[in-house]
């Protein structure tokens, strides 16, 4: 199984272009078990949007990844089923159109609603906002990717939290290719030219530094 080449991105490199903090992560961590969900949850924002492959899946599998079951049944627990959601790019996307059979199979198997948006990210923020009927900067997506994920939450505001992918083996060759180049590029603007992800209302530079002492922690 793989994935068929995303003209979205491309379309929406031009954004990027003009302004190059929208592939910034406000956070990064190693996986979701880094990710502090009360805290997420407790500073306002009312859902989260998880990508599935490396993210919370091994490359096109359809189980959770074992050591972050724990995590993403926290997760639930915290927001509520109906506002934790999936927004892939191989299910409920072009690719699985018309009838999505891979996210009505991966909803069955995950118990995770996947948004069926009939595009690819960074495009597909309408199917966010008929689901979670809130402003996106309430929102919180996650991701591995930088041109996707990252670049998708960006755009409409939300918060976005990039985590390192579980693992290569099974993964399309292209995407890790692009993924090594988005990593470099990330890298070098914020280590060289000093580049921040884009303000978010409901983040601060406090509630930052307490995710950090969190992951240092665990």
């Amino acid at each position: 199984m793989v994935q068929s080449f995303n003209i979205e991105a491309i379309k929406c490199l031009k954004h990027v272009f003009l302004n190059r903090s929208l592939i910034i992560p406000h956070l990064e961590v190693k996986d979701i078990r880094n990710i502090n969900f009360q805290s997420l949850y407790d500073r306002g924002f009312k859902g989260v949007l998880f990508d599935k492959d490396n993210t919370l899946t091994e490359p096109y599998k359809n189980e959770i990844y074992n050591p972050y079951k724990e995590s993403l049944n926290k997760c639930l627990e915290i927001f509520g089923n109906d506002n934790v959601v999936i927004i892939s790019n191989s299910a409920g996307s072009s690719d699985d159109a018309p009838n999505f059979e891979k996210a009505n199979q991966i909803e069955k198997s995950l118990g995770i609603k996947v948004l069926k948006h009939n595009t690819k990210k960074p495009d597909g923020i309408d199917s966010v906002k008929n689901h979670f009927k809130t402003d996106p900067k309430n929102l919180i997506m996650i991701g591995d990717r930088y041109l996707t994920d990252i670049l998708f939450g960006n755009l409409y505001g939300m918060l976005t939290i990039y985590t390192h992918p579980i693992t290569s083996v099974g993964d399309n060759f292209f995407v890790k290719l692009i993924r090594n180049k988005e990593r470099q590029i990330v890298l070098c603007l914020k280590n060289y030219f000093k580049i921040d992800a884009p303000k978010n209302l409901l983040c601060s530079s406090e509630f930052e530094k307490i995710n950090n002492d969190d992951q240092k922690n665990k």
